[in-house]
């Protein structure tokens, strides 16, 4: 198992998973929805009888 820690794979395999879960956080989509640019409106009912 150590010598599973030193290997250069693993350290490019930790790197790239942080990496990819920064980049994940960083770019989320709440300040689109804050600004009310994309705002799921809801559907509109009918009634006819």
């Amino acid at each position: 198992m150590l010598r599973l820690f030193k290997t250069s794979f693993f350290w490019q395999f930790a790197g790239g998973f942080a990496v990819g879960a920064a980049g994940l956080f960083a770019l989320q989509p709440e300040a689109v929805a804050q600004s009310g640019a994309h705002v799921v409106q809801p559907a509109p009912i009918h009634a006819t009888r």
